[in-house]
C-alpha cells in the first residue's frame, strides 16, 4: 500500500496557504494549572524571574504575535499571547469592524503549548492555515499544537493539535469525530456538506476526540486534509501504508476523520498516488536521506585506494537483507532497473558485501530545509503509466512558507491492485 508526500502542511509555524477524554473548548477565562520546572522555558519573562528561573539576555522572550486570519471573504486579526502560567494561550479577535474579542486556549490533559523559544521566532506559535480557493467559500484555520509534558509516558503521543476557525462571528473550536468508516469520495459531495448530513445527525456511528492525534496535517483537497502516512513493514518484507483524511464541514466546524481506500488506482487515484509516494520514499531515504539500521560494534575500516582517510563500513542490521544482491532485488520490487541504478551508484552510503554480508558507510546526501511537502495537483494516464504532477513549499530564511515550487513529477506503472513500479522519483527534501 502506497502513498505520496502531500501539500498545505499544518506545521507548527507560518502562515500556510493552501483520544478520548475530556473535551475543553475556548473559554471566555483562562485555566489555571500548576507549573512545573520543565514547563518554565514557556512562560512568561515575568512568571520565570518570580520563581528564581533565568532567561537569556539575549534573547527577547516571547510576547505576542498577530495572524491575519479570513472567513467567507469578511477578515479579522488573530493575536496570540501566552497565558500568565504559560501553558495556554490567551486570543485576541479584532474584526473589519473594529470589535475585539478576547478567548483563552487551555491544552488537552496531560499537554502544554509549546510556545516559541524568543520574540524572533514568534510566528511559529502557531500556523494559518489558509484556504487557497479565490471563491472564499473555504474559510481559514487556526492550528495549535501542544506537547506531552511528560515526555517518557509512550501511552500517549508526544505532539497533538487542535483546530480553531470563526463561526457566526465568534471563534469555536472544530469539533473533531472518528470514524471507522471508509472515507467517501468528497468530490462527490457539495463543498460544506458531509455526506448530506451534519456531525450531530450521526453521533451514534461517531465518537468524539479531543484533539488531532497525528503531528502533521497536509490539505489534500479544499475541504480533505491528511496526515503524513506510516509505512509498515509486513512480515514477508512488502511494505504498506494506511491512508488517513479528516474533511472539513464549515457550515458546524465539525471534521470527520475516516480511512481512505486506495487499493485500485481506478477507484481513488489521488491517495492511491499519495500511498505510492509513501512507500517510495520510505525505500529512497536510505539511498539519500539516512542509513539503514547498524550494528555500531561490527564494522570494518576499509583502505582508500588513493591512501586517503580510511572509510568505515557497518554491518546493516536488517533482517530484509543480508546481502547486496537481497538488497537490489528488494529495490528492484518498487523502482524499475535505471532508476535502481542511478540509486546504486550515487547513494552516499555506498552498501557493499564484505565477508558475505551487507555492509555500509553511514552517509547522509543532506536535507534543504527550504523545502516542504509536495501536494499533487494533478494527473495524467497513459495506459498503466501514471504521472502526478506536484508542487512544493518553498520556506525562506526565517522558515516562513514563501510560496511554492515545481516538486517534479512522479511517474508510476500500475500492474494491478496495489503492485506497482516507479518510473520517475524525486526525493523530496533532497
Amino acid at each position: 500500500m502506497l502513498a505520496v508526500s502531500a501539500a498545505l502542511t499544518f506545521a507548527s509555524c507560518g502562515i500556510i496557504d493552501g483520544g478520548s477524554g475530556r473535551i475543553t473548548d475556548i473559554t471566555e477565562e483562562a485555566v489555571h494549572t500548576e507549573t512545573s520546572e520543565p514547563l518554565v522555558r514557556n512562560a512568561p519573562t515575568g512568571y520565570a524571574l518570580a520563581n528564581g528561573y533565568e532567561i537569556p539576555e539575549d534573547n527577547e522572550p516571547f510576547s505576542s504575535y498577530t495572524y491575519d486570519f479570513s472567513v467567507y471573504g469578511s477578515n479579522y486579526m488573530i493575536t496570540v499571547t501566552p497565558d500568565e502560567n504559560g501553558t495556554g494561550l490567551d486570543l485576541t479577535v479584532e474584526d473589519n469592524q473594529f470589535s475585539f474579542s478576547k478567548f483563552s486556549v487551555t491544552p488537552p490533559d496531560n499537554y502544554i503549548v509549546k510556545l516559541p523559544y524568543s520574540q524572533q521566532y514568534a510566528n511559529q506559535v502557531c500556523t494559518v492555515i489558509k484556504s487557497g480557493s479565490e471563491e472564499n467559500n473555504i474559510p481559514d484555520l487556526l492550528k495549535i499544537d501542544f506537547y506531552l509534558i511528560d515526555s517518557s509516558d509512550e501511552s500517549l503521543p508526544y505532539s497533538v493539535s487542535r483546530l480553531y476557525s470563526i463561526l457566526n462571528g465568534r471563534l469555536v473550536e472544530v469539533e473533531l469525530y472518528n470514524t471507522e468508516a471508509d472515507a467517501y469520495d468528497s468530490a462527490d459531495v457539495p463543498a460544506g456538506k458531509i455526506m448530506g448530513r451534519s456531525a450531530a445527525e450521526d453521533s451514534n456511528i461517531l465518537d468524539r476526540m479531543d484533539y488531532i492525534p497525528e503531528s502533521d496535517l497536509y490539505r489534500t483537497d479544499d475541504l480533505k486534509f491528511m496526515p503524513e502516512p506510516a509505512v509498515t513493514v509486513n512480515e514477508d518484507g512488502s511494505l504498506e501504508t494506511e491512508i488517513i483524511t479528516y474533511t472539513l464541514n464549515p457550515n458546524d466546524m465539525t471534521m470527520r476523520r475516516s480511512r481512505e481506500t486506495w487499493t485500485d488506482f481506478n477507484d481513488n487515484p489521488l491517495y492511491y498516488g499519495y500511498a505510492a509516494h509513501a512507500i517510495a520514499g520510505n525505500i529512497y531515504q536510505y539511498f539519500t536521506a539516512a542509513s539503514l539500521n547498524v550494528s555500531y560494534e561490527d564494522y570494518v575500516e576499509v583502505a582508500a585506494a588513493d591512501n586517503g582517510d580510511s572509510r568505515y563500513f557497518f554491518k546493516v542490521d536488517d533482517p530484509r537483507f543480508s546481502t547486496l544482491t537481497e538488497l537490489r532485488s528488494y529495490t528492484l520490487r518498487y523502482f524499475d532497473e535505471k532508476l535502481v541504478n542511478d540509486m546504486f551508484l550515487k547513494a552516499p552510503q555506498q552498501y557493499r558485501d564484505i565477508g558475505g554480508a551487507l555492509y555500509t558507510i553511514l552517509g547522509d546526501g543532506g536535507i534543504n530545509d527550504e523545502l516542504g511537502k509536495l501536494t499533487i495537483v494533478s494527473w495524467d494516464i497513459d495506459g498503466n503509466t501514471i504521472t502526478y504532477h506536484t508542487k512544493q513549499e518553498k520556506f525562506n530564511s526565517s522558515h516562513v512558507l514563501d510560496g511554492y515550487v515545481d516538486g517534479g513529477d512522479f511517474v508510476i506503472e500500475v500492474s494491478g491492485g496495489n503492485s506497482f513500479t516507479v518510473k520517475q522519483y524525486r526525493y523530496p527534501y533532497s
